[in-house]
């Protein structure tokens, strides 16, 4: 079975049977069960991390090192709607972000490397990481020390907006921090009729949501970027009840962790003195679901080389910086590392112009292999292994 064959029939594989984020547990069982087939010595981070380490037969050569490469396994709460003949046949799961191809390639990677053991200096490890989406996923892995001794790390994501045969890759921050913050307003139910005896929690909630756009536009470095979202708002019980309490969740995004910081304190700041000012009680909690995702501009010049000799330098093109988050920052904040960006577009094929977490979402799978091959030489590289594959 070419390269090819392989990695679209995993992706269609993985695609028809998505799983949701922390619960990927049948997905960890195909991945480890190709590992082996392979001759790669298999692991567990918790019940659905897998790992892979390939010791190559010249570990000890002359500039040797040790590669980590990941990839994300999870799908998303979404009804598919695509009409593909391995659509999802589980109801309301869908892979609409590219994780099942990401799985694929970084296999086909691993089934390209196993293949060439005996040439390749250094140690190759293989992450295959649950809950990326609600940003779970990544910590327990480092935590377990996995990255420990290692060169370099290496990702791949794919991309809707950029043409299939194309690779996006660039130093600095490319991705945002990504913060998840409920605030809840405590105040006091009275009919309308005297709402002097009450304090108003929809009220009180609703100027918090406006005074928030403040530290955007007044607060905040315009150069630097800064997004608040509020996606939900719930308050009150009846039409005619001052809202005894509101309840409201958002996000943050940063592309800078100084930036990111001052913002959490004024949010903080902004709620609890509007609470204040009309009496009612405040609470905002935040969870951190992601740093700063910064490539390393060394790691990103290597990619961007070896990406040239496989796919030619005119098909390798700067990432512009997103406000999107991705986990894979957690492990860049260890060891130097970097996350490119494989074109997945594809003007003539239905789908593949949408966006991310879109239920139309679908990819031109000749990308598989493009990411694929990226990884795969990618290690080669950085473990000073002197081949192409």
């Amino acid at each position: 079975m070419s390269l090819e064959e392989y990695v679209v029939s995993l992706r269609r594989e993985f695609h028809e049977h998505p799983e949701l984020s922390m619960k990927e547990y049948n997905t960890a069982d195909r991945v480890e069960k190709e590992l082996k087939s392979f001759g790669i010595s298999v692991g567990r981070i918790g019940k659905t991390g897998v790992t892979g380490t390939l010791d190559g037969g010249k570990k000890n050569s002359p500039g040797a090192g040790t590669v980590v490469l990941r990839a994300d396994m999870d799908a998303l709460p979404i009804q598919e709607k695509t009409e593909l003949p391995f659509a999802s046949k589980t109801n309301g799961v869908m892979h609409a972000c590219g994780h099942d191809a990401h799985t694929a390639a970084l296999l086909g990677a691993a089934k390209l490397l196993a293949a060439h053991r005996d040439e390749i200096g250094g140690r190759i490890l293989f992450l295959f990481q649950p809950g990326e989406e609600f940003g779970e996923g990544a910590k327990p892995f480092v935590e377990a020390g996995l990255l420990d001794g290692a060169d370099r790390v290496f990702g791949i994501h794919l991309a809707s907006n950029v043409p299939v045969g194309k690779v996006a890759v660039s130093a600095g921050s490319v991705n945002a921090s990504v913060d998840y913050f409920k605030i809840t307003v405590t105040g006091k139910p009275v009919h309308v009729s005297v709402p002097q005896s009450g304090v108003d929690a929809l009220y009180i909630a609703a100027l918090i949501v406006t005074q928030l756009q403040g530290i955007v536009s007044r607060l905040s470095d315009p150069l630097k970027a800064v997004l608040i979202g509020i996606g939900v708002l719930n308050a009150g019980d009846a039409y005619n009840i001052v809202a005894g309490k509101a309840v409201m969740e958002g996000t943050l995004r940063c592309l800078d962790s100084g930036v990111r910081k001052r913002t959490v304190s004024k949010i903080r700041e902004i709620a609890g003195a509007t609470g204040s000012l009309y009496g009612a009680e405040v609470a905002a909690e935040f969870k951190d679901f992601t740093p700063v995702l910064t490539n390393d501009t060394q790691v990103a010049e290597e990619v961007k080389a070896v990406g040239a000799r496989l796919f030619g330098a005119e098909n390798i093109i700067p990432r512009e910086p997103s406000l999107g988050g991705d986990n894979f920052a957690e492990y860049i904040q260890h060891i130097p590392g970097a996350y490119a960006y494989v074109g997945s577009r594809n003007e003539t094929v239905p789908g593949t112009c949408e966006e991310h977490h879109s239920d139309h979402f679908e990819i031109d799978e000749r990308c598989l292999t493009v990411a694929a091959r990226l990884y795969a030489n990618y290690a080669l590289y950085s473990t000073g292994s002197q081949l192409t594959v």
